[in-house]
This record gives structure tokens, sequence and C-alpha cells, in this order.
């Protein structure tokens, strides 16, 4: 059985609880140790339930100072055939993961990346659940507050990965297994949710008409995602 829960996402911290048949671990933490404890908290979870954390990259939002000082970062790689990687493309070392369990549930997940490489593709195939950025519109970011300078940076290929980018490799993979994509890591000032479910929605609704979209915010946890 696998149990996903995003703590929240976006530029002031990421984090995704997992369950694994019973091993309890994050994807990132970005936030200060007091606010995991309220998120994990809000889940009925506590810190001392989680065995470690995966760190997608070592940007702040991502990893805080905490998790370094208390060594819960897992060791790359993970000795286990129920975790893989795969590299992204971010202006710092970046990977997704691949999460199954022992029933053959496979979760994929990607974030801070400019775009999907090549490579990166295969792993997204016969996923159970995929969450995945959609950090923003290309037409909310230019007519956005951004200076320049910092549009191209979060539209740039080591950048950020915008919602139509993300809505076709959703589309490119979907299958009537897909039960879940969880939208991640949305801009506050370039994007919004109903734009996000609208693009997902049509990227599933042809091979995976029952497809849940699930929409992560920076503010409290996601529902919970179970995979049985």
């Amino acid at each position: 059985m696998l149990k996903i829960v995003v703590l929240g996402s976006g530029s002031n911290g990421n984090s995704i609880f997992v369950d694994v048949d019973g091993w309890r671990f994050l994807v990132d933490c970005g936030f200060t140790k007091i606010a995991t404890k309220k998120r994990l908290a809000a889940i009925g979870r506590t810190i001392e339930d989680i065995g470690g954390v995966l760190v997608t990259h070592e940007h702040k939002d991502h990893c805080a100072p905490w998790i370094i000082k208390e060594n819960l970062i897992y060791d790359r790689p993970i000795d286990t055939p129920l975790i893989s990687k795969f590299l992204l493309s971010h202006d710092s070392e970046c990977y997704g993961y691949i999460i199954a369990d022992n029933s053959g549930n496979k979760v994929a997940i990607i974030m801070d990346t400019g775009c999907i490489p090549e490579e990166a593709v295969p792993h997204l195939f016969d996923c159970s659940a995929i969450l995945i950025e959609t950090s923003y519109d290309v037409n909310m970011l230019i007519d956005g507050p951004y200076p320049s300078e910092l549009q191209e940076r979060i539209a740039s290929t080591t950048g950020h990965l915008r919602l139509e980018c993300a809505a076709e490799i959703v589309e490119a993979v979907a299958w009537p297994g897909l039960k879940y994509v969880c939208a991640l890591h949305l801009s506050s000032k370039c994007i919004n949710e109903t734009l996000v479910r609208f693009e997902l929605e049509n990227a599933v609704k042809k091979e995976a008409p029952g497809c849940e979209i699930v929409v992560s915010r920076q503010d409290k946890p996601s529902k919970m995602m179970t995979l049985i």
C-alpha cells in the first residue's frame, strides 16, 4: 500500500509525506522543524514516525538546514528496490523519484525542473500516481510582476516546469491505471488552481477518465492519496 500527502508545496517550502507498506519518510523538507511538526500533526503523524528524508535537490525550500543538522537525509543511492531516481533539469543538481510498493503501485515525483529530459520519460509509464511541478502559465508569467531577468530564469530549461509542459507529459503517459495526478510547486503570482485543474483534467480525460486531480497548496497539506 502507498499513501502520499503533500504537506505543502511552493517557493516557501516543499515536503511530501510517503508511507510505503508501513515505511514512512519525507520527500524533501523545506519547512522549519516547528512547521513540519504542525503539518505532520494535521495528518495524524509525528516527527518520530519519519524514518528520514529523500532530497530532490539542495535548495533551502526543499532541504531545510535542520534536517541536515539532525542527519535525517537518506544517503544516495538508497539501497532498496522500492525507490529509484532519475536526473531532472534545474540550476542545482536535481532528481525525480519513482517509489513503488509490494503490490505493484508506482508513484513518480517531479519537482523543480525546467523541462522533462527525454531520458526521464520512460520512468513515468505505468505509474499509479504522478506528482508533478506545474509552476506557472506562460501568459501569466509574461503579464505578471516579475522582472524580465527572473522571468527568463523561471522559463529556462534549468528553471521551473510550465503548466503546458506538465499537461503534455501527463497526457503522453496517461493510462487506465493512473489514479492520481497531483500538481506541485504552484507560483503564487503566475498560475491559479482553476487553470491547473482544467489543463490536467483535459490531459487525462481520454486515457485515464477516472483519474483524480489534486492541487497542492503552500499553506496546508493536500488530501491523502491512497493506492492499494
